[in-house]
């Protein structure tokens, strides 16, 4: 039986209720539960369930580490939003607005632990092999995050240093995500590897997709304002690319004060498609996730048990503009 996307959302909402439901309504716990319940897209948990279906037809193996993933990845949003100072996450209040800075600090801390927790109930025949994948992965996702910060004080980065960045904070989660699914159901350790460089690529394709739509993207079906990154001169792929090109009279402009916002994000967008970024950064948002449906295509499985994972890719990458 080949699991839909639907069946494996429905079992993540569940396992995530169950979860935050057995803890107190405490100081520490309760925020933990305010961020669990204002939602998110659950892409890293299915991508676990997804890919263990590929070897193994008893999910419930795997849901235990598709819960610890989950967890985790809403520690680091967590702790992220404090660092960003980011008044809204979801629409809603962040975690530090909503409570108090220490809160956010200590129940993030908790939810850390809490992954960990979760991964110990896993029946895998390599306990030690999951924890080290796991352990190497959030290690990474830090580093990704301390170079995002260290970006914000530089003028000279680079668009391979941001997609390197990129890699570690958001793409290497993602891989280990659909790993850890192989891992759980035994597979081999090239399906495994597959499926890893599946995820990464994946990942890579989302945040730049992210990119795009931050500045280009139909406000209705973001579900948020366009041009946020271009008013915080955020180091994107779109804006590295238009330092780049730009000439030195609109590189001054660009780093002068406009007479408001919306100047500022129309002109800089009217330069972005001067220059094409904005169908190149689509363009090389596609190689990606090409690049990620190739290595899923590689992996020993029947064919149509890949189904839901090569529609999951398309989805993340067609997304509406």
């Amino acid at each position: 039986m080949t699991l839909s996307i639907s069946k494996v959302q429905n079992w993540i909402e569940e396992d995530l209720q169950n979860f935050y439901q057995s803890y107190p309504s405490t100081p520490l716990f309760e925020p933990i539960q305010y961020l669990l319940k204002i939602g998110g897209k659950r892409i890293r948990p299915a991508l676990v369930l997804l890919s263990h279906q590929l070897f193994n037809e008893k999910p419930e193996n795997a849901r235990p580490a598709a819960l610890a993933i989950e967890v985790f990845h809403n520690f680091t949003l967590m702790h992220d939003d404090i660092m960003d100072k980011a008044p809204l996450r979801r629409g809603q209040a962040t975690v530090h607005e909503r409570y108090n800075t220490n809160t956010a600090i200590l129940s993030g801390d908790a939810m850390m632990i809490q992954a960990y927790q979760l991964l110990m109930k896993n029946p895998c025949h390599d306990q030690h092999q999951l924890i080290e994948l796991f352990n190497q992965k959030a290690l990474e996702v830090c580093i990704g995050q301390d170079l995002d910060m260290s970006f914000e004080g530089r003028n000279d980065v680079t668009v391979k240093e941001y997609l390197e960045m990129i890699r570690l904070k958001t793409a290497v989660l993602v891989g280990c995500a659909m790993k850890m699914g192989a891992l759980v159901a035994c597979a081999s350790k090239e399906n495994q590897d597959h499926l890893y460089a599946c995820g990464e690529e994946m990942g890579l394709a989302f945040q730049l997709m992210d990119d795009y739509l931050d500045a280009f993207g139909n406000p209705e079906t973001v579900g948020k304002q366009t041009g946020g990154d271009i008013l915080a001169d955020k180091k994107t792929y779109l804006y590295l690319q238009l330092l780049s090109r730009a000439t030195q009279e609109e590189k001054n402009k660009l780093q002068s004060p406009f007479s408001t916002p919306e100047e500022k994000v129309s002109t800089v967008k009217e330069w972005m498609r001067y220059y094409k970024i904005d169908e190149e950064v689509k363009s090389i948002a596609n190689q990606y996730s090409q690049s990620a449906i190739e290595h899923l295509q590689a992996v020993d499985c029947h064919t149509e048990k890949k189904e839901p994972l090569i529609h999951l890719v398309k989805q993340l990458l067609e997304r509406q503009a």
